[in-house]
């Protein structure tokens, strides 16, 4: 066995330490995900839907392989669930999503169609009750001559 001096264990210990944080690897590195991202439950039981999907789909659209693009390009897809008169949930399809500015907020905003309406789905996550929770906004559009509403709710993980 080769005797190695304590010092010179020290200093080969301190520089692979030293280059791991300098040089963080490519494998450890992640998007940045959404905080709307998940499925959210309906805080109000009598409130539809009872259950929002919220998903971000694609790559992370920065990402750079011998200088060429790579990743793809990020959107994001909202599904409602709502509960039918038999106790099952049904999920609407799914629907694309897009941050818009609100209430001097950005909120993702998704069209779900649901008959006769178009609800335009407005969610953002807020700290309430020290956890936190999506708040949805949504506004019922009449398609037909029935008259439009809106409703507001809270949903948690």
């Amino acid at each position: 066995m080769i005797a190695i001096p304590i010092t010179l264990r020290r200093i080969v210990t301190l520089l692979i330490v030293a280059t791991a944080v300098a040089f963080p690897r490519v494998a450890f590195t992640q998007c940045a995900g959404i905080r709307e991202e998940g499925r959210w439950r309906n805080l109000d039981n009598n409130g539809e839907p009872s259950y929002i999907d919220i998903k971000m789909v694609g790559g992370c659209g920065d990402q750079v392989l011998n200088g060429e693009q790579t990743g793809s390009s990020t959107h994001y897809t909202m599904r409602v669930w709502v509960k039918q008169s038999t106790g099952k949930f049904y999920g609407r399809p799914t629907v694309n999503a897009v941050y818009r500015p609100w209430k001097r907020q950005q909120w993702l905003q998704g069209n779900v169609s649901t008959g006769g309406y178009q609800d335009q789905m407005w969610v953002h996550v807020e700290e309430r009750d020290q956890r936190s929770q999506l708040h949805v906004f949504i506004k019922h559009k009449s398609l037909e001559s029935k008259p439009s509403s809106q409703s507001e709710y809270w949903f948690a993980k």
